[in-house]
């Protein structure tokens, strides 16, 4: 009932074209514009959840496959199909096309191409795999990797700004931008390969007014960027501009009809502003956007005469034959590479409470941080609260699940005042205890909380934030100011990802480039076994009061995909 609910609802927002449209098949004075859209898909191509060896029913690129078939079946020729960036990272299928199948078609691209895609803006976590990986891709598609603020360091585009598709007589330029905050995540990525993210919001001023005098009637924005929310990194210190400026886009920039946005893994069927419509799908192929605008012809010129939108999820849509084909080889070949067993533990190691209590599973990965550097501390976040070992066989999946992201190991010099700020700020993870409503800040993703080993420290969330490190000593010793410590931690902190801008002009003195969860892999590999007591010591970081321990808990476990969104 569920399913056929779901393709009722996608054939009446499908059908909402004027019945004149119908009518008048030669030059027509009237045309129903669909714009389909996805974004986030990060790597959910397929129905099936790596990490758990499982059928994933409520998403993926397969079931998003089914519902633009649908959509265009209804719509012929009216259709057009775009992406809002962060396809080539996020699961192991993804890793596994980057790291070994190198020389064989990436499966997100082979579906997209089987999907007819027009165009895809380029995403942050394009770049993790570096650009040579991305160019890769961009060279297998059969549509655009679209992003205007993408420049190389020698002032030529590194990538094209806009596209234009033909529609039913209308031509629909598509323009492509992404977030500048990949000048800090991937900025060694970025530097290697002479490139630099600009401002989106002039450079999609200049290339809408381009593709209107090329002789656009209509233009999408297809933009990797939020919709007005705080960026998780300080603009001031960076020098950078906002991450997420798709309202301000919609308030400043003339001419564009309707800004398909992604990035902060939010769903919006739709709002206004201005006479842009602004839509944002369901991140992980979640669920699929879809607009309809009413166009009317009057002479030689088209006007868009109204504008709706609404999402269809992909939950319980049958996955498409044609995709499951194209990507079967890339889904066997990552199977095979999740589920083969590197090790074994006794015990089950869990997540769930790794927020609120020092664990042996964060212990672990700090453990890890710290050997492979060589630094004094070390910090990392617990990613997923579902994540953990069970006892038995531990394998690639498990680790994948843990630690999720391409990260890489970096370490830097620190001072005991750049310490206490470091840990203060992750303590803005938590509400004031006694403050209405939730204990979790809700500005604040569950990724942006770091855990430090190597010193030890109280965090106390019944007083202000900016005040609750009540207590932090090294070796039994109170941490001074002036001291000086090296600290481990990934690419993405040290380049002040999260809003921690003391760490950005923290000397770096460890940069293999190392990947963490490998740098996982190979402690597993090597040790055979793993027991919590070779890597849990003692809690060095306590919550306090300890009466509100039980109630963060609950808090943060109410809160869906907590600890799974966006870095």
């Amino acid at each position: 009932m569920k399913t056929r609910l779901s393709r009722l609802l996608t054939f009446a927002l499908a059908c909402a074209a004027p019945a004149a449209a119908a009518q008048q098949p030669v030059a027509p004075r009237q045309v129903d514009l669909v714009i389909a859209a996805t974004t986030d898909v990060h790597g959910r191509v397929r129905g099936w959840d790596y990490y758990d060896s499982r059928p994933d029913t409520v998403r993926g690129l397969t079931r998003a496959a089914t519902i633009v078939d649908s959509v265009r079946q209804a719509n012929p020729g009216r259709v057009v199909l775009v992406d809002a960036g962060d396809l080539l990272q996020g699961t192991p299928i993804d890793y596994v096309a980057a790291r070994v199948r190198t020389t064989e078609p990436h499966p997100a691209i082979a579906a997209m191409n089987a999907m007819q895609y027009d165009a895809a803006a380029v995403g942050n976590h394009e770049f993790n795999y570096g650009v040579p990986t991305l160019r890769r891709a961009v060279a297998q598609a059969h549509f655009p990797f679209l992003a205007a603020n993408a420049w190389t360091t020698g002032g030529a585009r590194a990538f094209r700004a806009y596209t234009i598709v033909r529609r039913a007589g209308v031509r629909v330029a598509i323009v492509g931008a992404t977030t500048p905050g990949s000048n800090l995540w991937d900025g060694q990525h970025l530097k290697e390969a002479h490139l630099v993210i600009r401002d989106a919001v002039p450079d999609v001023r200049t290339a809408v007014a381009q593709a209107r005098r090329a002789g656009a009637d209509v233009v999408v924005l297809a933009i990797h960027s939020g919709l007005d929310e705080p960026s998780s990194y300080d603009t001031v210190s960076s020098h950078l501009p906002s991450e997420n400026v798709a309202a301000r886009i919609a308030h400043e920039v003339p001419g564009i009809d309707v800004i398909v946005y992604g990035h902060s893994h939010k769903e919006m069927p739709d709002t206004v502003i201005g006479s842009t419509l602004l839509m944002q799908p369901r991140n992980w192929a979640t669920s699929v956007a879809v607009a309809h605008l009413a166009l009317t012809k009057a002479g030689r010129r088209w006007t868009v005469t109204s504008r709706a939108s609404g999402v269809v999820r992909t939950a319980g849509h049958a996955e498409d034959p044609k995709i499951l084909a194209v990507t079967d080889a890339a889904h066997r070949a990552t199977v095979e590479y999740v589920t083969r067993p590197i090790g074994t533990t006794p015990v089950a190691w869990r997540a769930d409470s790794a927020r609120v209590v020092d664990t042996p599973l964060m212990d672990f990965v700090l453990d890890v941080e710290r050997k492979a550097s060589g630094a004094d501390l070390a910090s990392a976040s617990a990613f997923n609260l579902d994540a953990g070992l069970d006892s038995g066989a531990i394998t690639v999946a498990r680790l994948a699940a843990i630690y999720p992201y391409e990260n890489t190991l970096r370490a830097v010099r620190i001072s005991g005042a750049q310490l206490k700020a470091y840990l203060e700020w992750s303590a803005r993870y938590y509400r004031t205890l006694g403050t209405p409503g939730s204990l979790i800040e809700p500005n604040v993703p569950g990724y942006n909380f770091d855990i430090v080993a190597g010193v030890d420290y109280t965090m106390d969330i019944s007083r202000p934030a900016g005040e609750r490190i009540t207590s932090l000593t090294r070796n039994g010793r109170p941490v001074a100011p002036t001291d000086s410590f090296t600290l481990a931690l990934n690419n993405y902190r040290q380049s002040g990802g999260g809003g921690y801008a003391m760490l950005r002009d923290a000397p770096v003195v460890y940069d293999r480039q190392q990947d963490i969860r490998q740098l996982l892999i190979d402690e597993v590999t090597q040790r055979k076994e793993l027991r919590p007591a070779d890597y849990y010591h003692h809690g060095n970081w306590t919550l306090a009061p300890g009466s509100a321990v039980a109630a963060a808990y609950r808090a943060m476990h109410r809160i869906p995909d907590e600890g799974q969104g966006p870095q």
